[in-house]
């Protein structure tokens, strides 16, 4: 009976985790460059735990059970949206833009930039955009920025080159917030990319679909109820039982 709802138990906890995230996906399905969370599980052996301790559980080995591993990142694109202003890219292929947060680099795919008050081009939270040598990129009217990331004056003459990043592992990024990311040792390095082109006056939109993560919400709301149902009943039962024991007494 106890572990009927421990069992149980952990399935709440997996559903409230896994609706955690959705919410948070829908909550960001406007948000410029923002990558949907995917929650992982795997399945733990609790006897693994007491063997090795040399102690038997009270209650009996519980089989298995599921704990939150960890939460990707999915990687992939999504829709680019035409916008018109010059300060806004979009990167087409594997790559990230690479920005400064005081003194740590941190990348990102949300391309909706601006200049701040001394003509620097920023992100959304003002940290500035970064060329190949990790310098901030300065941008004057006239200036323009071409596929490869090429920022010209006037003139047509190479002022500076956006940085875009590549990683060997995409979806073991560490995100910080809603679009920035920052490597892992699982990711790798950031590495300069090849094979990527950027398109100004576009923006990549978020790649959560509405529509999936609202059929998930509720399929998730629904389990979490049916499991909430388990252990209520299996407490019930508990509480006879016990009942029943003391008018042995």
């Amino acid at each position: 009976m106890v572990r009927g709802i421990y069992t149980a138990a952990m399935g709440m906890l997996v559903d409230w985790f896994r609706l955690d995230s959705t919410a948070n996906n829908l909550a960001n399905v406007d948000t410029v460059g923002y990558k949907k969370d995917v929650p992982t599980f795997s399945v733990y052996n609790e006897r693994h735990v007491y063997s090795s301790l040399n102690k038997k559980v009270p209650i009996g080995n519980l089989p298995y059970s599921v704990v939150v591993d960890r939460v990707y990142v999915d990687a992939t694109d999504g829709t680019l949206q035409y916008t018109g202003n010059p300060l806004d890219l979009a990167i087409v292929g594997d790559g990230y833009f690479s920005v400064l947060r005081q003194n740590e680099i941190l990348y990102t795919r949300a391309g909706n930039f601006k200049l701040d008050a001394e003509g620097f081009i920023v992100n959304a939270d003002g940290f500035r955009l970064l060329d190949v040598n990790n310098e901030p990129i300065r941008f004057e009217e006239g200036f323009s920025i071409d596929e490869e990331g090429y920022v010209r004056d006037e003139a047509g003459n190479v002022l500076s080159r956006i940085a875009v990043y590549s990683f060997a592992s995409q979806q073991n990024l560490r995100k910080i917030g809603y679009t920035l990311f920052s490597p892992t040792e699982e990711s790798g390095p950031a590495v300069l990319a090849e094979n990527f082109r950027i398109l100004p006056g576009h923006v990549e939109l978020s790649n959560v679909n509405a529509v999936a993560e609202l059929v998930k919400m509720v399929e998730l709301q629904r389990h979490f109820e049916i499991t909430q149902k388990v252990v209520l009943a299996e407490d019930e039962m508990l509480a006879k039982l016990f009942s029943q024991l003391a008018t042995l007494r």
